[in-house]
């Protein structure tokens, strides 16, 4: 195989066409046509084989500029870190955009907003933009609609105006989950609420349990604690001292379930006869433990596969009106700790 020696220039498609032995705009019809477009089999395969010999990758916003498409929807990551969560939403949706023939791209600035992060996005050549909600304003949509983007979606707890949004409230998986307590006949109940990079996240889902709480009458005990065994172990170390401590804690999310679990037997409580135990985001080791564990589930591959569906419908002509919004509602799923 041929490849440039390092620090050399990246071979170009005019280094392809002398390989091959064709002109440039063969191989641009070879790269940008499907299988069986009208170029014989045996050069396209000297073109295929020359991009292989080469290692050639065409620029895709190059590729854009000349054609007026992309294959690129775009993922600017969100302030708040990459949880297990976040990574099954971009899974689904990597894979539903890859039914399609489309490509996620992930952007790294977590912090830029408005006009400034519109104009860093559409310099990319975007199909498609998925951002949060409080990152796009007016004038941010407008700068990625002139510079062609097709589809811009929103995506938060609460709907954007102009586009569409997928809208999912943290709030939300709180409340479930306390509500699913008191329909087992809890009345005191504690919410762990992690620190650290994920405590954006617990205390959203802090609020929504508060309200659920106070809207049935029910003592909530609010438990701030880092993420390490001492701080758990101190935790039930402390409710254990207490003449009336909480039967059921909701933990946060499903690592600091496990931790609380653990914390627990090892103070010789049992679950959930002692005390009852909720997570979120019902990780795949849910059903690998013992008691397996019950957690609130957001439907990422609903989240996923929506998402695309809307790039999809753009894309064949089918406009998603303003209005058109795709919320996400938690479930329980229930298991035996609580």
């Amino acid at each position: 195989m041929t490849m440039p020696e390092s620090g050399a220039k990246p071979p170009t498609s005019a280094d392809v066409a002398r390989v091959a032995g064709v002109s440039r705009s063969t191989v641009s019809y070879v790269l940008n046509s499907p299988p069986g477009a009208r170029v014989s089999a045996e050069t396209r395969e000297r073109v295929l084989k020359a991009v292989r010999e080469l290692g050639y990758a065409p620029s895709a916003p190059a590729r854009s500029l000349r054609s007026g498409s992309s294959d690129i929807v775009l993922f600017p990551l969100p302030l708040q870190p990459m949880g297990q969560l976040l990574e099954q939403f971009v899974d689904e949706f990597t894979e539903a955009l890859r039914r399609q023939d489309l490509n996620l791209l992930i952007h790294g600035d977590r912090y830029a907003r408005g006009v400034d992060a519109a104009r860093t996005w559409a310099a990319l050549r975007p199909l498609a933009v998925l951002a949060e909600s409080n990152r796009l304003t007016d004038g941010g949509v407008e700068v990625l609609r002139r510079a062609g983007v097709r589809a811009i979606f929103a995506w938060g707890r609460e709907e954007h105006p102009g586009v569409p949004t997928a809208i999912f409230d943290n709030r939300d998986s709180g409340a479930l989950a306390i509500r699913h307590l008191i329909g087992r006949g809890h009345r005191r109940m504690a919410c762990l609420v992690p620190a650290g990079p994920l405590a954006g996240l617990a205390n959203e889902r802090w609020e929504g349990a508060k309200s659920a709480a106070e809207e049935a009458g029910c003592f909530l005990e609010r438990v701030d604690v880092g993420y390490v065994r001492e701080d758990v172990l101190a935790v039930v170390r402390g409710w254990q001292r207490q003449t009336e401590p909480p039967t059921a804690v909701f933990a946060g999310n499903d690592d600091f379930a496990l931790m609380i679990i653990s914390a627990l037997r090892e103070c010789g409580w049992s679950v959930p006869d002692d005390m009852a135990v909720v997570g979120a985001d019902d990780l795949p080791f849910c059903d690998l433990v013992w008691p397996r564990l019950t957690s609130v589930a957001m439907h990422t591959r609903t989240m996923g596969s929506g998402a695309a569906d809307m790039v999809t419908a753009l894309m064949t002509g089918r406009p998603y009106k303003h209005r058109d919004h795709m919320v996400v509602h938690p479930r329980v799923v229930v298991r035996e700790s609580g």
